[in-house]
């Protein structure tokens, strides 16, 4: 197995567990803002909605982004890369990555230490659970998005090199799938 080929395996399989985390997430904090709505309605409002519901977005966010960041999808300014000399480009790639996976390994660490701080303190309203799991998607959520940053890395330097942006290839994949959709409906047509 090629080099690529071992990090496209990484990427669907981390593609797909941070979509089932992240979908898992989106589920329960629904669930338990719903549930809190009609408790409180019915006078027996939840004491720990709140906290937990506020953890389970932090959750949401950092597991997310990392999601976002193996698919390339948050902001940039390919755009403006793109339009730059291909030396240029590179340089500019190379130094925003730098930046990037610098910044998340120092949130990684950081967040790290805060939960050694932390050690056995707990929620305020759920005394079962511990501040350090409470907030544990900090350094996990930063490694993540530095292991998607990594495995996208190989695929956005390709786009680069082509002169290519991610929203260039998100406009083809666009158009690939209306026709694929289009001659799947003539086909029923018929």
């Amino acid at each position: 197995m090629s080099f690529l080929a071992g990090i496209n395996t990484i990427s669907n399989i981390l593609e797909k567990v941070l979509i089932a985390i992240s979908m898992t997430i989106l589920i329960a904090l629904s669930a338990i803002i719903i549930v809190a709505v009609f408790s409180r309605f019915s006078g027996a409002s939840l004491y720990w909605y709140d906290e937990v519901s506020a953890i389970l977005l932090a959750w949401l966010t950092f597991y997310g982004s990392a999601l976002c960041a193996l698919k390339r999808s948050h902001m940039g300014f390919g755009g403006l890369v793109a339009s730059m000399s291909l030396t240029l480009r590179k340089i500019t790639f190379l130094f925003s990555e730098i930046i990037v996976i610098g910044f998340f390994a120092v949130v990684a660490w950081a967040s790290y230490y805060l939960l050694e701080i932390f050690g056995e303190e707990t929620l305020t309203s759920l005394e079962f659970v511990t501040l350090s799991f409470a907030q544990s998607a900090l350094p996990i959520g930063a490694v993540l998005f530095i292991v998607a940053q990594l495995c996208s890395l190989p695929h956005a330097w390709a786009l680069l090199c082509s002169g290519s942006t991610q929203e260039d290839e998100e406009i083809k994949e666009a158009i690939r799938d209306a026709k694929k959709d289009m001659a799947d409906a003539m086909e029923a047509v018929k």
